[in-house]
């Protein structure tokens, strides 16, 4: 009780007293009123009490409130201890500075609630989730505190998204969106909600229409918040967007081509015209991509994806034909749009197509240099073009196109100034093309290109920059070019792990059970490639359960383990099943496997979480598909392929690993590399997929990206 109530409960006694009773009467209340004070103000809740409840809420998930997490797993205790109590608690000594006004504590104090409120039964043993939310979490405050939020939100892209509710009101968020709009506009425009009452709302949505225009037109229904703040706009580029809706309606191509509109080359009505002749529109999207930074430029990128592989796929699939009826589709091709076929491709082409269309491409290119061309497709994706000339054979080939001036000069550009990039692209471009650089020239002036990097940012403390070229440095430790002693010294101090095993114990779910999910797709072979698979699971070790969208295949002997597999036929119906039955059970798959090419590889890709041991991609793993894994898994092995996969490599892949998990024995990738090569060392076709098949401890990129983000989170 207050003691307002007291001074009325006086105010009665003292009406109604004998005049000669109320000295007693109003003495004992004051004594009653200064000891209810006193009371209620140790009652006085701290301004984060809830921040505490949400701690307590989470110690009592194991039915016992001690200040302890009881997984079952006395090393997950431990761990969970530290992020659940001292990691929050850290971030609550954070935000009570005083360089916080009252107004961002108690904003910052409410998103750190609301991810908490997310722990419950089912997910509170995934630790390491959460641990890399609040790392991410407390480094985003800290850097509020120290004005240099934006730098960290780049970072990681999708961890920021995650959090977006806590720096929404600071200066740089506008800033953020506007830069993540050029790589996840989807998303951009999926938050609008939770940035809609900020004075820069409006700006975001226009500068990610003008970035993104084909993916906001998927915004254009009546009522949409988006839609809505795009038509009261006076921007002129939004308005010519909005014309080509008005008009043509959201299947225009023109939507992508609206740099070459408003630089007055187009009009909206040949921009549309353009668009439905695919040769024409493939070769206006590459004048325009040739620019920097021209307006719809991710559209431009997605766009180029899709109709680069067009072409690629439809001569993928004439590998058996000879050449003049292979490649008779692309014969009349400049060398800009042969360029943009491989470099938009990397996920599918064949080796062979590969290299019918370079030796086209060098045909055409006549007497021009190649440091020439490649200013003339304004150096778009040249790293990847590098890696690519590398990993296949030719980059010496396409080098001899320049004099030795320009052969230096490209390589020097190729390896520099990696740390302008707001991801880990363009380095993983270059770390791969060193592996299959053999030509001693070309290594020294890499070796020379990445020391003088190193020491350049060095002098600067670009601990971004330095931990890059650290890294890089570790590539040249064994080749005796000389300087060995400099790399090996810095390489000591940003070595890269091999990451050759998982323990057999880390395959496991906390009931004993290693589940998989694994997803198939109903393309030209998915029926042949699940009955195929379904097949090798036929022996006395295993049972296979039929249901009508998918199959359960479980294990009869030894540890257990739950192979689930949507049926090709029923992709959408299987899938959602599956995903329902995982969610219902609070389950999460151990190994996941994306049986498909690549372009439905994000669906699959989109459903890792952070207890995947194994990812099998099943086609080839670009930069952008490995790094998204690795943001959602942080410990993921991936297995990829430089071309497509087959199942005459996947299937008993899939096979030596299950029977491996089955019997309780560690997944050692060179051991089962070495078995998978003599199972398929009979069939030719099949061989000569798999030596284009990259195990997780050769898969140079992940490795990059892991350690990276290893040596970044030690250094927070």
């Amino acid at each position: 009780m207050k003691a307002h109530s007291y001074i009325f409960t006086l105010w009665l006694l003292l009406k109604n007293a004998a005049v000669q009773k109320c000295a007693i009467v109003t003495g004992i209340l004051l004594f009653t009123i200064s000891l209810q004070a006193a009371k209620d103000s140790t009652y006085i809740k701290k301004a984060d009490y809830y921040i505490d409840d949400e701690q307590e809420r989470i110690d009592r998930l194991d039915g016992v409130l001690d200040g302890y997490v009881n997984t079952g797993d006395p090393v997950l205790n431990a761990y969970a201890n530290k992020v659940y109590f001292k990691l929050i608690d850290s971030i609550q000594s954070l935000i009570n500075k005083p360089v916080f006004d009252e107004s961002k504590r108690k904003l910052f104090r409410d998103h750190l609630y609301l991810q908490l409120r997310k722990i419950n039964l089912r997910n509170y043993h995934l630790v390491k989730r959460y641990d890399n939310l609040f790392r991410f979490m407390l480094t985003e405050i800290n850097s509020i505190a120290n004005d240099n939020l934006l730098p960290h939100l780049l970072t990681n892209i999708s961890q920021s998204f995650n959090t977006f509710g806590l720096f929404k009101n600071e200066a740089c968020a506008d800033s953020f969106l506007i830069i993540a709009a050029r790589t996840r506009p989807d998303v951009v425009f999926r938050l609008f909600d939770s940035y809609s009452k900020n004075a820069y709302a409006e700006r975001v949505v226009i500068e990610a229409a003008k970035t993104a225009p084909v993916t906001v037109k998927r915004y254009f229904n009546k009522g949409d918040p988006v839609y809505e703040i795009l038509k009261s706009s006076n921007d002129t580029v939004v308005k010519v967007i909005l014309q080509i809706m008005n008009r043509y309606t959201r299947k225009s191509n023109a939507f992508t081509l609206i740099d070459d509109i408003m630089a007055g080359k187009l009009t909206i009505e040949k921009a549309d015209a353009i668009g439905k002749q695919p040769e024409k529109y493939l070769r206006t999207m590459l004048n325009i991509r040739a620019r920097k930074s021209p307006l719809g430029e991710h559209s431009i990128e997605k766009e180029l994806e899709v109709y680069a592989l067009k072409f690629v796929r439809i001569i993928n699939d004439l590998h058996n034909e000879r050449d003049a009826v292979r490649f008779a589709s692309i014969e009349n091709f400049t060398p800009e749009e042969l360029y943009t076929l491989i470099v938009y491709s990397e996920e599918e082409i064949f080796t062979s197509t590969f290299n019918g269309l370079f030796n086209r491409l060098m045909v055409k290119l006549g007497p021009v240099s190649g440091l020439e061309f490649l200013k003339r497709v304004g150096d778009n994706r040249f790293r990847v073009f590098i890696k690519m000339c590398a990993g296949f054979g030719k980059l010496k080939i396409f080098l001899q196109t320049m004099t030795p001036l320009h052969q230096q000069m490209l390589m020097i550009k190729f390896a520099s100034g990696l740390e302008e990039y707001n991801d880990l692209s363009q380095a993983v471009h270059v770390a791969d093309a060193f592996g299959s650089i053999t030509d001693s020239l070309v290594l020294k002036i890499l070796r020379s290109t990445v020391k003088v990097e190193y020491i350049r940012l060095l002098t600067k403390n670009h601990t971004r920059g330095i931990a890059l070229y650290g890294l890089l440095s570790n590539l040249f430790v064994d080749q005796n070019i000389g300087s060995g002693d400099w790399f090996a010294s810095v390489a000591k101090q940003y070595s890269l792990p091999g990451f050759d095993k998982i323990t057999n114990d880390k395959l496991f779910d906390r009931d004993e059970v290693n589940r998989w999910l694994i997803y198939f797709y109903d393309d030209e072979d998915g029926d042949a490639s699940f009955a195929s698979f379904r097949k090798i699971f036929s022996d006395t070790a295993w049972t296979i359960i039929d249901s009508t969208h998918y199959v359960l295949i479980q294990s009869k002997r030894g540890k257990e383990v739950h192979i689930y597999a949507n049926k090709p036929k029923s992709e959408y119906e299987g899938q959602a099943q599956l995903e329902k039955l995982f969610a219902d059970n609070g389950y999460e798959p151990n190994v996941m496997v994306h049986r498909g090419h690549s372009y439905y590889a994000s669906k699959t890709i989109e459903k890792v979480r952070d207890n995947t041991q194994v990812f099998v991609l099943g086609s080839c793993g670009g930069y952008h598909s490995i790094s998204t894994i690795i943001e959602r898994s942080s410990e993921a092995s991936i297995i990829s392929s430089k071309q497509i996969g087959t199942m005459y490599v996947n299937n008993p892949m899939l096979k030596l690993m299950a029977d491996n998990i089955r019997e309780g024995k560690d997944v050692e990738w060179q051991p089962l590399w070495d078995k998978l090569g003599a199972l398929v060392k009979d069939n030719p076709k099949a061989l000569e997929r798999f030596m284009d098949y990259i195990p997780p401890h050769k898969n140079l990129g992940a490795i990059f990206i892991k350690t990276y983000n290893s040596i970044m989170e030690r250094s927070l």
